[in-house]
């Protein structure tokens, strides 16, 4: 079996790292198992939520006159924070959103409020493409409403189609399998080169939504490491940095001060941070310049 996880399912290189990832498999005769991107990922393709014009990168880089933010925070969840920050900024945009956050009130000019997982009926499909459905374990608060209300409410007023139910029941019963054409994007250029070291992000294990990060139990797990860039032990002589030093990293993107740590699990020539944190959100470049603070 081959597996391809999280890490390269969100690189810049993930269309290539699939293809390569197939082509061993099959001349191996092994099974591919890709890891999804989200506890609903299975599901949403399967109803036909995929990119059919655009990706999500090219209505950031070719600015849309108007954005739909869905349970996502801005300010954190995008890949590329610049670009996705600087579209946002000059459109208009309507959030869905479990929480007002700094990042959200920025960018939005309406915020809606929906309810978390926790707070609603749902329907998540596991990896073996099961159904699983979720009762609300708790009551919305204030004007909250579920997502699929809302979104109801605001189709309704623009008389989008596929929109005729009025009850949860209902939606379920129209859902039905959809195939979609995804759109390729242009993808990135594997052999992309430049000053510096290259720039490895990874997921941080609970930064990764807007309810994990405001988990305190979690945020005080021992896995939960903060925001930090780690550098090879070769790295970090040559740049004069030592373990628990504090560092200023800049890419093409943005710039950041985060501590140091130092590991030979990391290899040479890279540096590795984890994403969702707001220190670390303004890297999205393939090449990183470290220095001292």
């Amino acid at each position: 079996m081959v597996i391809v996880g999280g890490v390269a399912e969100n690189g810049p290189h993930a269309a290539a790292i699939r293809a390569a990832a197939q082509a061993f498999a099959a001349a191996g005769n092994a099974a591919l198992c890709r890891i999804p991107q989200g506890a609903n990922a299975l599901g949403l393709a399967r109803a036909g939520v995929l990119p059919g014009s655009r990706d999500a990168q090219a209505m950031l880089r070719d600015p849309r006159g108007a954005y739909l933010l869905y349970g996502i925070e801005p300010g954190l969840d995008f890949a590329d924070q610049a670009t996705a920050l600087q579209a946002l900024g000059k459109a208009q945009v309507v959030a869905f959103s479990q929480f007002a956050c700094q990042s959200t009130r920025a960018v939005a000019d309406v915020i809606l409020p929906i309810g978390a997982l926790p707070e609603i009926d749902a329907t998540l499909t596991n990896l073996d493409g099961r159904d699983q459905r979720a009762v609300a374990g708790g009551k919305l608060p204030g004007e909250a409403r579920p997502g699929w209300r809302v979104l109801r409410a605001l189709a309704g007023g623009l008389d989008a189609p596929g929109f005729d139910f009025t009850d949860l029941a209902g939606l379920r019963a129209g859902l039905a399998p959809r195939k979609v054409d995804v759109v390729r994007g242009a993808g990135a250029n594997a052999s992309a080169g430049g000053n510096g070291l290259e720039l490895v992000a990874s997921q941080a294990i609970y930064r990764s939504d807007a309810v994990v990060r405001r988990a305190a139990a979690l945020q005080a797990h021992p896995l939960t490491l903060g925001a930090r860039i780690v550098v090879h032990p070769q790295d970090a002589q040559a740049a004069g940095l030592a373990q628990d030093a504090v560092a200023r990293v800049g890419t093409d993107a943005g710039t950041a001060t985060l501590p140091v740590a130092v590991s030979d699990k990391v290899a040479p020539g890279c540096a590795w941070i984890e994403s969702g944190y707001g220190a670390t959100a303004p890297l999205a470049s393939a090449r990183v310049e470290v220095r001292r603070a």
